[in-house]
């Protein structure tokens, strides 16, 4: 009997035990919920960034500003998904085949697709994006160069109303990864030709502004400098079942406190985040921070051209200028230590990245040596300002860097000073994204430039030609008759021995006469909020706002 009771009693204590244990549980999870944010505007996605849009037409987009909100207006036959860069899915084309000689691709197209505007896509809309992009020839940013290499107007061929082949000029392996980009992108014939059509040689205003593609989203507004705003567009074939977010906004602010307290007060989704202001989101609640390993190289470049300034087409000159930079504090302070140093146009992770000097940089920080070549060069100090003396008969060299970029910005006034310590005078100049790029693009009015480059198409050929190739995609002005023919060596073997000695052959000589600053690889971190659900960071195509979404999970 007392036994009995005895396990009554322990029977009793621990049933109020579990009671107690129960109840602060419940509490506790009830705290927590309390704690989470409440998700602000959950069928919108908002990004603030720097750098407005320079055109909506993909058929001349060459710069990542731009090519966000096209990827999420138009759709190209191919594309990657998720953080995988290796694989090919189908996005307008089903499936595709190729021939044993790797010259003829054969493409069957999705069926029952509509543009935003209710339009059918049909092969004939494939021919004609294609054709498009090689007859206007991208006056603006030379994109086109890409499809040039491989592709001309009678390349593509319509088979039937799904069926496309498309014989290359040359066997170029590739081919494929060249499709995903913007210049891939497939427009509506109808659309184009009621609109501007094709001028060769001639950008199309109407399609700068007002884009029309098969994409999951449609331009909404675009307030120059302010905000691009996307809505769903309603005749997606991929649907809108699931979880999607029906609004994107795209928001400029060149301000970091501005970019900040977005995402900490949950305006923000995503934000850019200086590297230098990290610390100011890291461990604050509710912001995820997660670098991520990028091919993104940040660059300086050197406009050679003596319609612009007779000393920078010296190659000592450029080679003084290499050793005057300083790489490891740029690392340091700039990119607050998220970054690595950079050997020449190919970042690591990519094939081939040994053939420049086994991956070890070749200049490093050293004025003393910047100066010995300067002087042997016969670039002496002989210009006298306020009892200082100069170089280059006291020319001032200009540093040119976006504006609201301020690694870029740090960069540059970092190198004013040294450059005036080893006597050359120099300014720093910041410009609106668009017109930067317009200046790089058609003008000789520029000195250095501060630059940043992300993959096209993912082979370093889209490194090494669009830098020191005849393509010169920063107009650079860099001539070089055996780098060329080297590149192109490359670029077209199939032999991995033959792109390994051409491609190390072209590195000996242009990193001893460079065009570049080859200045660091940094890594990716773009701060987000989370309750972004299924956002994944693809270095090759960097957003796709329709697989995302907002919730607690």
């Amino acid at each position: 009997m007392r036994r009995d009771n005895n396990v009554k009693k322990k029977a009793g204590f621990i049933a109020i035990f579990l009671s107690a244990m129960f109840i602060v549980l419940c509490f506790s999870g009830c705290v927590e919920q309390e704690e989470k944010a409440e998700i602000k505007n959950p069928k919108t996605l908002v990004r603030y960034t720097i750098g407005d849009a320079k055109t909506l037409d993909p058929a001349d987009c060459y710069d990542t500003a731009s090519s966000e909100p096209i990827f999420q207006i138009y759709e190209t036959l191919v594309t990657y998904r998720g953080d995988d860069t290796k694989t090919f899915y189908p996005l307008l084309a089903t499936d595709w085949s190729v021939s044993n000689d790797s010259l003829t691709w054969t493409f069957n197209l999705r069926q029952n697709v509509k543009f935003s505007n209710g339009n059918d896509f049909t092969a004939e809309d494939v021919k004609y994006s294609f054709d498009r992009v090689l007859t206007m020839g991208a006056p603006e940013s030379g994109v086109d160069w890409i499809f040039a290499q491989c592709m001309d107007t009678n390349s593509t061929t319509v088979i039937n109303d799904y069926e496309i082949q498309i014989e290359l000029t040359q066997p170029y392996g590739g081919f494929l990864a060249l499709l995903p980009y913007t210049i891939g992108s497939i427009v509506d014939k109808d659309y184009v030709e009621a609109n501007g059509g094709v001028v060769e040689g001639e950008e199309n205003e109407y399609l700068k502004l007002h884009p029309m593609g098969t994409g999951p989203y449609v331009l909404d507004h675009w307030t120059r400098a302010t905000e691009i705003v996307l809505n769903k567009n309603p005749n997606y074939w991929g649907g809108w079942e699931g979880n999607h977010v029906d609004k994107v906004v795209i928001k400029f602010a060149d301000e970091p406190a501005t970019r900040i307290l977005a995402l900490k007060n949950g305006d923000a989704d995503f934000t850019y985040v200086p590297y230098s202001n990290l610390e100011d989101v890291i461990g604050e609640e509710g912001i995820v921070v997660n670098p991520f390993d990028s091919y993104d190289v940040v660059l300086c470049a050197i406009n050679t051209k003596a319609s612009n300034n007779e000393y920078l087409t010296d190659s000592q000159v450029r080679k003084a200028l290499s050793y005057a930079f300083d790489y490891d504090s740029a690392i340091e302070n700039a990119f607050n230590g998220y970054a690595s140093r950079l050997p020449g146009a190919i970042p690591v992770g990519m094939p081939y990245y040994e053939t420049q000097n086994n991956g070890q940089p070749v200049y490093d920080y050293d004025l003393t040596m910047a100066e010995q070549i300067l002087d042997d060069a016969g670039y002496t100090k002989n210009y006298d300002l306020d009892g200082t003396l100069y170089r280059f008969n006291g020319r001032t060299i200009r540093l040119f860097y976006n504006a609201g970029n301020s690694e870029r910005e740090k960069m540059a006034v970092m190198f004013r000073g040294a450059l005036d310590e080893i006597g050359i005078l120099s300014s720093v100049i910041a410009e609106g994204w668009p017109q930067l790029l317009h200046r790089m693009y058609t003008t000789d009015d520029w000195d250095l430039m501060f630059i940043g480059w992300g993959p096209d198409y993912n082979d370093p050929d889209d490194y090494i030609d669009p830098f020191v190739g005849a393509t010169d995609t920063f107009n650079t002005g860099y001539t070089n008759d055996t780098v060329f023919e080297k590149i192109l060596e490359g670029k077209y073997s199939a032999d991995t021995n033959v792109r390994e000695a051409a491609y190390e052959t072209a590195y000996d000589i242009y990193i001893e006469e460079p065009p570049f600053l080859f200045i660091c690889q940094r890594q990716y971190i773009r701060p987000w909020r989370d309750w972004v659900q299924n956002y994944s960071y693809n270095p090759v195509r960097e957003w796709y706002f329709y697989d995302y979404y907002k919730a607690y999970e």
